[in-house]
């Protein structure tokens, strides 16, 4: 990804202005919160660092500093600009608490003995997950009670009427 459109995905999600110190080192930094994102340009020239690749995506608390001295480094090297955005804003869920859904017929689905089957959203856990109650279901029987569920495995429940 070009650095000048890893800024834009990073001021549009974040609403932050990105800044490069005025020594240049190709290095781009944005605070957000109590976490510092940083990556780099992998020119040399002025000219034409904002076409160039961005590489090197890094998140780190911001009163947290690498000690040169100790083998200890602070922070966690992302392989791409939107881990890094979602390592310190997560994205919104998928499905909102109470949404009626439907078990996608993949493979998971099929492991887990739920594919096609109907439940509701009872919470969201972020990172992607959620809380599903599926239709049918009893309490003593966690897979058919309340469990949590990849929501790349659901689907809004369609009527076919």
């Amino acid at each position: 990804m070009k650095v000048k459109a890893v800024i834009k995905k990073v001021e549009k999600a974040l609403g932050v202005k990105v800044s490069h110190p005025s020594g240049w080192d190709g290095k781009y930094c944005v605070s957000y919160g109590e976490h510092t994102l940083s990556w780099r340009s992998n020119s040399t020239s002025l000219h034409n660092h904002l076409e160039s690749e961005a590489s090197g995506y890094h998140v780190r608390r911001s009163d947290d500093h690498s000690d040169l001295q100790t083998d200890y480094f602070a922070g966690s090297y992302m392989k791409n600009a939107s881990q890094m955005i979602h390592s310190v804003k997560p994205a919104p869920p998928k499905f909102k608490v109470g949404t009626l859904v439907r078990f996608k017929g993949n493979k998971r689905s099929k492991r887990f003995g739920v594919d096609g089957k109907l439940g509701i959203v009872m919470g969201t856990g972020g990172s992607g997950m959620c809380q599903v109650r599926l239709n049918g279901g009893h309490s003593h029987d966690p897979l058919f009670g309340q469990d949590i569920f990849s929501e790349r495995d659901l689907e809004i429940a369609k009527s076919n009427l």
